[in-house]
């Protein structure tokens, strides 16, 4: 067979491959693969679509190599962009970035690229970074609702709320029969605290689609918000009716919980948060179901139980907001329940993973705070005022600062400071304020 036909024969057995692999025949697509590589074995193309296959196996290594097999046939800058996306399946952005990079210096500016690039840099934390590459894929393909709703979702992070608000109305324009920019809009009003406005626009679009059941939990979160408790819970149980209501029943049901707890119906909020633990064989571990459970067993004191969901949340070892909270409320109800050496280890073994995560994430001032407190539970309260100290100096806006604070003070016999910083955490955070008591000013 003469070379030229030898090569269309590859490239003909390659046009089958592609094509085998979008039917999801990869068994099928390897063998055509494999013939043409045994016929051709300097067809890039042959390389290339082995990596594409190996993509579709979820073999990023395989499907790494096969690329650089490809590049050293072939220079294409395509290829750099297939191989940053192995590397960023794989576990593996910088590398992945490395390719992009590559592949931009090459002249290949594609919006998907930009699109992955962002999702590299929000992988590693660079929440700027990747709302400009974002807004680049958004540029180049503005019909992209999925691009529109990661570019939205960055923003929010950053706190730029009003550049949010503006680009989630412009997706509702462009993709009305679109869930997402209703829903965005939503968790918008209520972080910017403008309640009312968000139980609108929620009634709105639970009317627009009413067999979406996370729209109606958008509704009745927003009444829920608005402080009209009774009829959050009934719009819950009208939830219920919907056709898809199992796909967000624990959600609802653990906002059914929150509800019960805000109006001190604990023992309906344990039973709320207890159904949502028994659906985790469907969803997964329900971190937050167990830190609520956690919290009304404070409220309540009963440490026993305060002990068995902190513990429950420290294995599960998320390395979340409430895995932290957890490793300190697992040693303070240790020392409730008078175990205080265990407690005192805990506490220490806390005090050094809250550090270790302090200088990876140094802007978590919850972190901080939770480490002043294992210092103040540890009575080294000075290392623990200089910590409180550190975290004012970052944000002063924190009530629990100087809740805090004046435990020390109350420790250390000073009543009159600890009085001073009670007014100040009750004048930034009133819910705090026991019920009936005077602020003093």
């Amino acid at each position: 067979m003469e070379a030229n036909e030898i090569r269309l024969e590859a490239q003909d057995l390659n046009g089958q491959a592609v094509a085998l692999i979008k039917a999801k025949k990869l068994e099928e697509a390897r063998e055509k693969l494999d013939k043409a590589i045994e016929i051709d074995p300097m067809l890039m193309d042959s390389y290339k679509n082995y990596g594409d296959l190996y993509m579709a196996f979820d073999e990023y290594e395989n499907a790494k190599n096969s690329y650089k097999k490809a590049m050293l046939i072939e220079k294409q800058p395509v290829l750099h962009f297939l191989y940053g996306n192995a590397c960023f399946m794989n576990d593996e952005p910088h590398e992945g970035l490395e390719q992009y990079n590559m592949a931009i210096s090459e002249g290949y500016d594609s919006e998907e690229m930009m699109f992955f690039m962002g999702m590299a840099y929000e992988y590693l934390h660079d929440d700027k970074l990747a709302l400009r590459y974002f807004q680049k894929a958004c540029i180049k393909n503005p019909s992209r609702p999925d691009y529109a709703v990661k570019k939205i979702n960055t923003e929010i992070k950053l706190g730029m709320m009003d550049e949010a608000m503006k680009d989630t109305e412009g997706l509702i324009r462009t993709s009305p029969e679109l869930y997402d920019g209703y829903h965005i809009k939503t968790r918008l009003l209520l972080q910017m605290g403008k309640n009312d406005e968000a139980v609108s626009s929620a009634k709105y679009a639970s009317e627009k689609f009413p067999e979406d059941p996370e729209l109606m939990y958008d509704y009745a979160q927003a009444v829920a918000f608005s402080g009209k408790t009774d009829e959050a819970i009934i719009l819950i149980e009208s939830a219920k009716k919907i056709k898809y209501f199992s796909e967000a029943e624990s959600r609802f049901t653990l906002l059914e919980g929150q509800i019960y707890a805000e109006k001190g119906d604990f023992d309906e909020a344990i039973g709320c948060m207890e159904k949502c633990i028994e659906m985790e064989a469907d969803g997964g571990f329900n971190a937050e179901a167990r830190f609520m459970r956690m919290n009304i067993n404070l409220v309540q004191l009963k440490y026993s139980e305060v002990l068995d969901n902190a513990n429950a949340l420290a294995e599960h070892n998320a390395e979340d907001s409430y895995y932290y909270a957890a490793l300190y409320y697992r040693a303070f109800s240790t020392k409730q329940l008078g175990n205080v050496e265990k407690a005192n280890k805990l506490y220490n073994e806390t005090n050094s993973i809250l550090r270790t995560a302090t200088l990876q994430k140094p802007e978590a001032i919850d972190l901080y705070l939770y480490r002043a407190m294992c210092l103040k539970d540890l009575e080294e309260y000075d290392k623990a005022l200089d910590m409180l100290d550190f975290i004012s100096n970052l944000n002063d806006g924190i009530a629990e600062i100087y809740v805090v604070r004046a435990e020390i003070y109350n420790i250390q016999g000073k009543s009159e400071l600890a009085d001073e910083q009670l007014r100040t955490a009750y004048r930034i955070k009133p819910q705090l304020k026991p019920a009936g008591e005077n602020s003093g000013e």
